[in-house]
């Protein structure tokens, strides 16, 4: 029989045998995350800015603008408000920038601002559409009222004859007349005139029913603001942001035709696995483009309006999510385009048609007045 055999197992190599494997992964994962940039964030100083959005927060909220914004060094908190409020806000100076949505708020706010640091930055644009459901749209054609934007077999784009529209609004017509199941009379709803850019674009649209020359003189402005009254009056209490109702499974119960940004659209589109045929857009004959402003107060303010210009990152995120971009010079881009006919979405009609002649700033704040009883 053999004698027993006792081995001195040196306890240092015992320890390296448990330490080694876990200690490589973590010096991999420590790798990975060095180059990718996320683990130095923390250690980075972050200039916080804050700002007042209006309807396009959605993009500063966005979770890889975020990150993209982070990786810069900078995190905007943002506050949520409408342009019309935003523009008359008492405290404007205790922030770095504002981003108000349309040319009323931009210009109040730069007159407010006469004097101070203000510089305006124009990043994109997205033209304000009224959405609605493809059996609704087919009968606005039936109608003579709508005519598809091409040929195809399911079309999403639809152009919308706003005098029209206000005919079958003047003898009360309902969606059963026309073919549907719906009673209710036709009609379009958006939010507040008085809050939101978009509700105010609804004055401006059946504004154009009643002639292309918009009013000079504030009488003339409280005049045509009367006469479109009754059509934005129509649809009741008007609500707040109307895409949200929009897209949820039973839209159709919420809005038949919604005033919304073509942004929000494209956005929902490219997030689903198919193309979703059965909502479509009307673009009136007469376009209206909502072009905010980045309006900076300060330095950090003209970093971040900057970023928004050149920073390849936050242009490529601002056209996925559905935004048109523009240049310094103003002029637009083909990267919109090039990039939804990729992902297999038609390229709307956006600037192919007139556009809507709103009045200056203050006979259309005067108007937005008489309309929503703002005041």
């Amino acid at each position: 029989m053999r004698e027993p055999e006792f081995k001195v197992v040196d306890p240092r190599r015992r320890f390296l045998l448990w330490f080694v494997p876990p200690l490589a992964v973590f010096v991999f994962g420590l790798v990975v995350l060095l180059v990718s940039g996320h683990i130095t964030g923390p250690f980075r100083s972050v200039t916080v800015v804050r700002a007042l959005f209006a309807s396009k927060r959605d993009f500063f909220q966005d979770e890889q603008v975020k990150r993209i914004l982070m990786a810069r060094g900078y995190q905007v908190h943002v506050t949520p408000i409408g342009s019309r409020d935003l523009a008359d806000k008492p405290d404007l100076d205790s922030y770095h920038f504002v981003f108000p949505s349309g040319h009323v708020a931009n210009e109040h706010v730069k007159t407010r601002r006469a004097g101070k640091h203000v510089v305006p930055y124009r990043p994109f644009f997205t033209p304000v559409v009224l959405a609605t459901f493809r059996e609704y749209a087919e009968a606005l054609k039936q109608a003579g009222v709508a005519t598809p934007h091409d040929s195809s077999e399911k079309p999403l784009y639809y152009n919308l004859d706003m005098a029209k529209l206000k005919e079958l609004a003047d003898v009360g017509k309902r969606w059963n007349e026309l073919g549907l199941t719906n009673g209710n009379r036709v009609i379009v709803q958006s939010p507040d005139p008085c809050k939101a850019y978009s509700g105010a674009t609804l004055v401006g649209f059946f504004a154009t029913a009643f002639g292309d020359e918009p009013p000079q003189t504030v009488e003339a402005a409280e005049k045509l603001a009367r006469e479109v009254k009754p059509y934005v009056d129509a649809q009741g209490q008007a609500g707040e942001d109307m895409a949200p109702k929009y897209f949820v499974p039973e839209g159709r119960t919420h809005a038949v035709i919604a005033v919304i940004y073509e942004h929000q659209y494209i956005a929902y589109q490219l997030r689903q696995k198919s193309i979703d045929t059965e909502r479509v857009l009307l673009y009136p004959t007469k376009q209206h483009q909502s072009t905010p402003e980045l309006i900076s107060f300060t330095p950090e303010g003209d970093r971040i309006g900057e970023l928004m210009m050149n920073d390849p990152e936050l242009r490529r995120r601002a056209v996925e999510l559905g935004f048109h971009s523009l240049s310094w010079n103003g002029e637009s881009a083909d990267d919109f385009g090039t990039y939804i006919a990729d992902r297999g979405l038609p390229e709307p009609p956006a600037g192919e048609a007139g556009r809507v002649q709103l009045p200056k700033a203050e006979l259309f704040e005067r108007m937005l007045d008489v309309v929503g009883d703002c005041r």
